[in-house]
């Protein structure tokens, strides 16, 4: 028997990706994000074109210490529900994973963000009540969320870990693929906001990142959620690692011996016969394994990508 997997890739804005009736990937760019500071624990940094992780004891290129840095990053899943009940059925479908990216800015412009690689940890928290607010390194804000809130939001007894990360301190597209404790996949399956936060676990840390206010759409932070059709144990999509030129995409569940192709055009209406081919790939053993679109920037209109198992 034939199995197909279909998958439809949107560029550059919100990228949506539909499949047939075995595995799907939504992707979403945040609704709200914000980095906030210790050593200025009323002002509010909504509004800025970075985020940032740092430790306390991180410094900028001059050696200044700029205090600890968090970033609380919320994302509305709404759409993503309804495209995987479009998918698969409403409700028919189970989370298989879900991947934050970033683009990691290695040397800051301002002097305000700190540098320096080390881990730190994503938490999934359960209070989103917070407001983005339009403060700036430049301006900070007087409303909006702030340093002095975290107390109020953040609750070790119903928040819950997505794991330990390292940031590389280059310019670069960074992929973390995230734990799926079931209070952070009953979240994303409600629908609604679903809110991250990432905080320093070394002291030298200083990791910063473009914000959704950074004015190239490609580089902003997304959060690709990958779905299997009822629960079994199918081909999926693990992640989509979109960086300059490359498109990386991580297949799981694959059977040895079976030959995954990826099909390429402008038009969905399109059958998938006239679509380009652009490679494939025939794992040797069953697992896990990745396809990598070389040379593939984003073209001025929509685009859109077909992986085929045969």
């Amino acid at each position: 028997m034939k199995l197909k997997l279909q998958l439809i890739f949107l560029i550059p804005v919100s990228l949506a990706i539909t499949a047939g009736a075995s595995a799907a990937i939504f992707t979403n760019s945040p609704d709200a994000n914000a980095f906030v500071r210790a050593s200025a624990p009323t002002a509010n940094y909504g509004g800025a074109g970075s985020l940032s992780v740092s430790g306390a004891s991180a410094t900028n290129a001059s050696g200044v210490a700029n205090g600890a840095f968090d970033t609380f990053i919320r994302f509305n899943n709404g759409t993503m529900v309804s495209n995987f009940n479009a998918a698969f059925g409403s409700n028919n479908w189970l989370i298989s994973g879900a991947t934050l990216q970033v683009t990691e800015v290695g040397a800051p412009n301002n002097a305000i963000f700190n540098h320096g690689v080390g881990a730190f940890q994503i938490r999934w928290i359960a209070n989103d009540n917070w407001t983005q607010g339009s403060g700036t390194p430049s301006l900070p804000g007087s409303s909006g969320i702030t340093y002095s809130e975290e107390s109020t939001l953040l609750n070790s007894a119903t928040d819950a870990s997505l794991g330990t990360f390292t940031n590389s301190g280059a310019n670069s597209a960074l992929s973390f693929a995230l734990g799926l404790p079931a209070s952070f996949v009953n979240n994303l399956i409600a629908g609604g906001e679903v809110g991250l936060f990432l905080t320093a676990i070394d002291p030298g840390i200083g990791f910063t990142f473009n914000s959704q206010n950074f004015g190239t759409a490609s580089a902003r932070p997304y959060l690709m959620v990958s779905a299997v059709s009822g629960g079994i144990a199918r081909p999926g999509i693990a992640s989509l690692n979109l960086s300059v030129s490359n498109i990386v995409i991580a297949v799981t569940n694959a059977a040895a011996g079976t030959t995954y192709s990826v099909l390429a055009g402008t038009n969905a209406a399109v059958p998938a016969n006239q679509w380009s081919s652009l490679t494939s790939i025939t794992p040797s053993a069953s697992g896990n394994f990745s396809i990598t679109l070389s040379n593939a920037p984003a073209p001025a209109g929509q685009q859109f990508f077909l992986l085929r198992a045969q």
